[in-house]
């Protein structure tokens, strides 16, 4: 999934706890969770890229306007919701990222101290065998960001 759905889980699991170790495994925990969802993202862009290098940097691109993004909907967030505890919501988001992080790192910049991150995350992906354009994707994961402002809000 897109950091914005990890970082939505996060924000929803950060209302509920006090503890900001809690939240930093509960935040990697969640999104080893979501990610075991089928998103529709699986393959979107490495299958159109030509060579690795053009993969690695279309993924790059990709990122940055994905933390673009999670980074504003946090900042909308902290002005709606003024929790108590800026630092428990920070590290459940940075949780909630930290494995895409290690992923990004082993394959950027060749940081093999990540290596069994990716070989976990590459398993949760593909343990359901179900694949789906894009476009379905980023509709459940706009229904799901829906759904975690929900909870969050009542």
């Amino acid at each position: 999934m897109f950091l914005t759905a990890h970082t939505s889980a996060a924000l929803l699991i950060a209302t509920k706890i006090t503890n900001p170790f809690l939240g930093l495994v509960l935040g990697i925990l969640s999104h080893f969770i979501l990610d075991f969802i089928p998103h529709g993202e699986d393959g979107a862009i490495a299958n159109k890229a030509k060579t690795h290098k053009s993969m690695l940097m279309s993924m790059f691109y990709l990122a940055l306007v994905d933390i673009l993004i999670a980074s504003i909907f946090l900042f909308i967030f902290f002005w709606q919701y003024q929790p108590d505890h800026y630092l428990i919501f920070f590290v459940t988001v940075f949780g909630s990222w930290l494995p895409d992080l290690a992923w990004g790192s082993v394959e950027m910049f060749k940081l093999k101290t990540f290596n069994w991150v990716v070989i976990l995350h590459h398993k949760i992906h593909d343990l359901l065998d179900i694949t789906y354009s894009i476009k379905y994707g980023l509709i459940l994961q706009a229904a799901f960001i829906a759904l975690m402002l929900f909870l969050i809000w009542n």
